[in-house]
């Protein structure tokens, strides 16, 4: 489980986030959502450490972010996973030398063992014949792919994924969901998702944080969210026609 107390973050004299209290439960899928410029993506990047914040706490279990040493956030880092909006994949190193990378980083495992592993992780999630290939040679969907595989392959108790749709159609936004919520189910993962896609929200958000304007508004589950009376959340939700329809049917 991942908590997060009283967090307060602001980039010079602007305030992004305020008093955020919340926590995402391990073996779910959380997802937090918001409009662009809520200050969800802030969020994420707090919790994992890339934002120093101003006040407040996060917590991995019983451990304090803020109170780590730079050995204790070393040795946290090696219990997180994330995948990047982009993929953020190296493009001069095949898709297997990719997903290894974490290894060569954090392990001391030998170079066959390293193979094996990042192999392995290929392998759960579909891309055992795409090795060899480079980053230029393989399709979006293919791309997120590979960035799970390399955010798994140190067995990660947490994963963190930005916008993991981001670009992609919707069949195979459907595929990404499926494979984020069987991974976190099978190895028991804190998962937290920050998206704005709403496939996702109803299709595996087992717990969701609604940002607005830089606060915690609402937090519930996929079939609580449908019937919300929070204005912001169901102008957010419920912006197209096709989701007011959806939301009437509810």
């Amino acid at each position: 489980m991942i908590r997060v107390e009283s967090l307060d973050k602001a980039f010079d004299a602007k305030k992004v986030l305020s008093d955020i209290n919340v926590s995402f439960d391990a073996g779910k899928v959380n997802l937090i959502i918001g409009k662009s410029g809520s200050g969800k993506t802030v969020l994420l990047k707090s919790i994992i450490g890339l934002h120093t914040i101003d006040s407040g706490h996060i917590y991995y279990g019983d451990r304090d972010l803020a109170a780590m040493n730079t050995r204790q956030v070393k040795e946290l880092r090696k219990e997180i996973g994330v995948v990047f909006q982009g993929g953020a994949l190296f493009d001069s190193l095949t898709v297997l030398e990719n997903v290894m990378f974490p290894l060569n980083l954090f392990s001391d495992l030998t170079e066959g063992e390293k193979i094996k592993r990042a192999k392995f992780c290929l392998n759960r999630v579909d891309l055992f014949d795409a090795e060899q290939l480079y980053p230029s040679e393989i399709s979006g969907g293919m791309k997120k792919r590979v960035a799970i595989a390399r955010a798994i392959v140190l067995e990660p108790k947490y994963l963190f994924c930005d916008e993991p749709n981001s670009g992609l159609d919707p069949l195979t936004s459907i595929v990404i969901d499926n494979l984020i919520s069987e991974i976190t189910h099978e190895y028991q993962m804190t998962t937290v998702v920050n998206t704005h896609d709403m496939n996702s929200v109803f299709e595996i958000g087992e717990k969701i944080v609604f940002i607005h304007e830089g606060r915690k508004e609402w937090e519930g589950d996929k079939d609580g969210i449908a019937h919300t009376d929070n204005e912001h959340l169901n102008d957010f939700i419920f912006s197209s026609e096709l989701f007011k329809k959806i939301k009437n049917v509810l």
